[in-house]
């Protein structure tokens, strides 16, 4: 019979299975010792059979039995094939319409099933239903494990997080310190794509020794771990392991990150405006593009353009609007400068910076939210019915949205508190990040629409001098 061997481990099998090579070995001598033909060899490793997680040799398996290449699979037991009584189905079902007669198990405690029989597609029926039954029994252990283990503070395991050694609980002095360096960066408004790439100048590395990226960072900070909380299915709990910053820095953190929307890229900035500007004729948002000038081989400019393809914003607009971007940027710049360029102005804004109040709404989202975790209970012992729980969550919901709002505001004064009111306004604007500038625009500006019209003026922004025409230029103001 053409037969073929399967092996598998997961990554929860460790310990309690033997490894993909020594599978394959006493597959291979079954085969040999009943003399058939070695059609191939199979094997996934680190890879779940019960989760929908991509097996790619089992796939080929499958696709060698549609193609009546085999006649048997060989495996050490059942449990390596499937653990899934869905997926062992689709593979007994096989039997029906190829070649496949038999699946062997190498275990001498352990039966094969003759698939030629009904009895046989019956018995392994039977132990898949079982093999399923037992790993829900196992995923029940393991999550009431891990819950006890949460509820004690203790540490699930896993890759060593920054700031810590290997056992995840002792603090690296070394990486601490460098991580409240970085909270202290962000807290007073410094983009992550900034602090990243000042990372890698210096030679820090992650855990695992790879460059830092946006989605490394962002999981760092939004882990409630470096603030000395254990978290387990959205509940904190003390946790045995000392914090490395506060609390309340943290929480801080959770609303500048969340304010800030950052993308997974630290590539520098080229267009200021993007996400801000708008094509006066059609209302669709004007994206940042270079243009290459033909007229003078070699020239490129920065402009911005309506887009007329969906690939920008997924949906269209004119494409009939297009502006230098240097001299829109300079204008709206000099006007974001003079509108800071009051000591009242920044000190009202810097008002919204009151650390109490600060603390108090974030207080109070708590309670909101603790509010939430009692709802469910309710609905969970039957006190709220579905339509109750459903009016009563939506409202909470939109509460919770509403303090996040304020919250946003309130982290935004406190950026802008932290300008000097020394005279050196202009200084500070010149030197910032564009990540910083993009976020004072946003405090300061609605929205930026290019009017339709030819430009024929020449005007001078700056101290330098454009073809551009600044009444085609309108800035809605949010103060």
């Amino acid at each position: 019979m053409r037969a073929a061997p399967y092996a598998r481990m997961s990554r929860e099998d460790i310990g309690n299975v033997d490894n993909t090579d020594i599978q394959l070995e006493e597959d291979l001598a079954w085969i040999d010792e009943h003399d058939h033909e070695l059609v191939g060899t199979y094997v996934d490793n680190n890879i779940s059979a019960y989760s929908n997680a991509r097996r790619p040799d089992y796939e080929r398996l499958l696709a060698d039995i549609e193609a009546d290449k085999i006649d048997i699979i060989v495996c050490t037991e059942p449990s390596r094939l499937n653990r899934n009584l869905r997926n062992s189905i689709g593979l007994i079902s096989l039997a029906y319409t190829t070649d496949l007669q038999h699946i062997a198990v190498t275990d001498p405690d352990r039966r094969g099933f003759d698939l030629s029989t009904r009895s046989g597609i019956q018995n392994a029926l039977e132990a898949a239903i079982e093999d399923e039954k037992e790993v829900t029994r196992l995923s029940g252990r393991q999550k009431r494990k891990t819950r006890v283990r949460a509820k004690d503070g203790r540490t699930n395991g896993g890759p060593r997080p920054f700031g810590f050694e290997a056992d995840g609980t002792t603090i690296r002095e070394s990486e601490a310190i460098i991580l409240r360096e970085v909270v202290r960066r962000l807290l007073d408004g410094e983009s992550s794509r900034s602090i990243i790439l000042d990372l890698r100048r210096r030679g820090v590395k992650t855990p695992t020794g790879k460059e830092w990226r946006v989605h490394t960072l962002r999981r760092i900070i939004s882990s409630p771990r470096i603030c000395g909380i254990r978290t387990h299915l959205g509940t904190h709990y003390p946790a045995q392991w000392p914090a490395i910053i506060s609390y309340e820095d943290w929480q801080r953190l959770q609303i500048v990150w969340r304010a800030r929307a950052q993308h997974g890229t630290v590539e520098p900035r080229r267009y200021l405006l993007t996400g801000l500007l708008f094509c006066g004729n059609c209302d669709n948002p004007m994206v940042g593009q270079t243009w290459h000038d033909t007229r003078r081989p070699g020239s490129t400019i920065r402009r911005y353009r309506c887009a007329k393809d969906e690939a920008y914003y997924h949906r269209s607009g004119c494409g009939k609007i297009f502006r230098s971007a240097e001299p829109i940027e300079l204008l709206v710049s000099e006007g974001v400068v003079r509108r800071l360029d009051s000591p009242d102005f920044v000190r009202a804004l810097g008002a919204q910076a009151n650390d109490g109040e600060l603390k108090a709404k974030i207080d109070e989202r708590e309670h909101k939210r603790a509010h939430q975790r009692e709802l469910l209970e309710d609905r969970a012992h039957g006190i709220l019915n579905r339509a109750e729980y459903e009016y009563a969550k939506h409202i909470v919901e939109d509460e919770i949205e509403a303090i996040n709002r304020q919250l946003d505001t309130m982290q935004s004064g406190r950026t802008l508190a932290r300008i000097p009111l020394d005279g050196t306004l202009r200084q500070v604007w010149q030197e910032a990040d564009m990540d910083f500038k993009r976020d004072l625009i946003r405090l300061l500006v609605k929205k930026i629409v290019v009017l339709p019209g030819r430009t024929q003026r020449v005007c001078e922004i700056s101290g330098q001098t454009f073809r551009f025409d600044p009444s085609l230029l309108r800035i809605d103001w949010q103060v």
